[in-house]
């Protein structure tokens, strides 16, 4: 097993797929794996999940009966909720980026020319994401744990007060 990151690119485009696919590449801290159509990928996350995968929004101008980006990315939010989905869109429409995020997408980029620094922005916002994520859970854990420490030294000087083993003056 690798320690880099799985990173599935599903695009039915070739060329587009292998850019994407070698301009990620080129971070060392990736395994990427690349994907024409939206059920090789799930075939594929059945076997090694992923933890980002970048879904081409139309998936079917090759494959005219093939699955489409949402309806891929309904799936694998369906399995795999953790999982994070990037849409990837020749549609410059607001209301198709809103229909993706609807459905579980983390981010939506417009190809482009910027398109791939924007695929690295989204790979890092993913990460810092689940890292204030994780901070936060762990915050709540601690204040958690400092609340019930409180109540129980409250209970306890209850306790001891209604025993006479402590006497607290201006306390009644």
């Amino acid at each position: 097993m690798s320690d880099k990151t799985l990173v599935y690119v599903v695009d039915d485009e070739p060329l587009q797929r292998d850019m994407l696919k070698d301009h990620l590449s080129k971070m060392s801290k990736y395994e990427i794996h690349d994907f024409p159509t939206g059920e090789e990928c799930l075939a594929a996350a059945k076997v090694r999940i992923p933890q980002i995968v970048f879904l081409d929004y139309n998936l079917n101008s090759q494959i005219r009966d093939a699955m489409d980006g949402i309806d891929v990315l309904k799936e694998l939010k369906n399995i795999y909720p953790e999982m994070e989905v990037v849409m990837i869109s020749g549609q410059d429409r607001i209301d198709v980026a809103v229909n993706t995020m609807k459905y579980g997408a983390f981010d939506y980029i417009v190809k482009g020319e910027g398109s791939f620094l924007r695929a690295e922005k989204a790979m890092f916002n993913i990460y810092r994401y689940h890292r204030l994520q994780g901070s936060a859970n762990r915050y709540k854990k601690l204040m958690t744990f400092f609340g019930i420490g409180m109540l129980l030294m409250i209970i306890l000087v209850i306790f001891l007060q209604s025993q006479g083993m402590i006497n607290a003056p201006g306390w009644y």
